[in-house]
């Protein structure tokens, strides 16, 4: 078959992954003015009390991230009924992949995916879930260009798995497929994707137990959330994703809305139904309080989490004037603090997209090239623990060329 593209240049895709990022927030911040418990401080014009803002980020407590894994442990993140509704065989390079798009039943709703399998590999092969935007839909053939393009992976790697997101459409060829269910932003996503790679263990030619995520701007946080709640995943790439709504990119971010310093970054609400419906209504309704907001940022916040994280390695522009750099350190140093593995690598005059981040490809091939059952929770070479990442974002390499020693050969 021939590839044709039919979704948005990814630079579009990850603005407008990165403007979903500032409804949610808006969602919020306009939540908590409509109907908050108390506080009785000054109020801006649209109704907003600064004193809820600052309960808002206070910070987060032991029980709140007790609160939140208790929740997700009794999620039934299970594919039931899975059924295969395509077949399809398709030439990527010198690879001969098949595509097969799945139905299956996620928390009694029908999903779909696409699981895209290497055929004529000797071995079975690991996982890799590519966590997309989430403000779009998927392309499979797209897909498959973007991660040759720009993370330098062959198609005979991996099983590639595409989630269709609840109330998102999946498209190949001249067919879609739409996910039963109600958009659940970054937090009901991170079980669909679950959904779809334990249905992908269960095939025939898949390493049952081993996968990576991978994604760009909103899919990093997906993927280190996704990384955060199975134990399966042990690789994850994170290309500029936001990693804590508590911090001052967030907090930054809700006040220069409130304040309307920036009127043409300040999200329409009404132009995201689906957040409308299933955020702002309910807490209009009475039906969510400040403390279950809070609840609500920390699901999306993979920082709190970080002692639960695999391997992790990390790209940011040191110019993303979209997502702040501090979500990449930050999150660097408590997966440091907590004796987890990370790699990050910081870009001079770089922005939030992965075409100007010179030397990512080959760092994230070989990253995502090492995966097998042996590399579970691997720690990275000497050279780069001796030589960690703040002192490469010091040093002038940052942007021109690889750190000493990194990335290895690919075999």
């Amino acid at each position: 078959m021939e590839f044709r593209r039919k979704s948005l240049p990814i630079d579009r895709q990850l603005r407008r992954g990165a403007a979903l990022s500032a409804c949610l927030l808006g969602g919020w911040l306009l939540l908590i003015g409509c109907g908050s418990d108390g506080g009785t401080g000054s109020a801006a014009k649209d109704g907003f009390d600064r004193e809820d803002l600052s309960r808002l980020f206070s910070p987060v407590t032991e029980a709140e991230r007790v609160a939140v894994l208790a929740d997700w442990a009794s999620r039934d993140v299970a594919a039931l009924d899975v059924r295969v509704v395509l077949r399809d065989t398709v030439s990527v390079g010198i690879d001969t992949l098949e595509v097969r798009i799945l139905s299956h039943v996620v928390q009694g709703d029908l999903h779909y995916g696409a699981v895209v399998v290497p055929l004529g590999a000797a071995t079975p092969r690991p996982v890799l879930a590519y966590t997309h935007f989430s403000d779009v839909g998927i392309t499979v053939e797209s897909t498959l260009f973007a991660l040759g393009a720009i993370a330098g992976l062959r198609g005979n790697q991996f099983v590639l798995v595409l989630p269709s997101y609840r109330g998102k459409t999946l498209s190949y060829g001249s067919r879609s497929w739409t996910s039963e269910g109600t958009v659940s932003l970054w937090d009901g996503e991170v079980d669909d994707v679950l959904a779809l790679i334990h249905a992908a263990w269960q095939l025939p030619g898949v390493a049952d137990g081993d996968a990576a995520t991978f994604g760009f701007s909103a899919g990093g946080a997906i993927a280190l959330l996704t990384a955060i709640r199975e134990p399966g995943v042990v690789r994850v790439v994170d290309f500029f994703g936001p990693t804590n709504f508590f911090g001052p990119w967030a907090q930054d971010l809700l006040l220069r809305i409130l304040d309307d310093q920036a009127p043409d970054q300040a999200p329409d609400l009404a132009s995201i139904p689906e957040l409308q419906a299933s955020v702002v209504d309910p807490f209009e309704r009475g039906e969510l309080s400040l403390a279950d907001m809070r609840l609500e940022l920390l699901r999306r916040s993979a920082l709190h989490f970080a002692d639960r994280l695999p391997a992790v390695l990390a790209h940011h522009g040191l110019a993303d004037d979209v997502v702040a750099v501090g979500e990449t350190q930050i999150l660097e140093a408590a997966v440091r603090e907590a004796g987890g593995s990370m790699q990050a690598f910081y870009y001079e005059s770089s922005g939030h997209s992965p075409f100007d981040l010179d030397g990512s490809l080959s760092r994230t091939a070989a990253f995502l090239g090492a995966l097998s059952p042996a590399a579970r929770r691997v720690q990275p070479p000497a050279e780069m623990d001796s030589r960690s990442s703040w002192a490469l974002l010091a040093s002038s390499e940052i942007g021109s060329q690889s750190a000493k020693g990194w990335p290895p050969p690919i075999q």
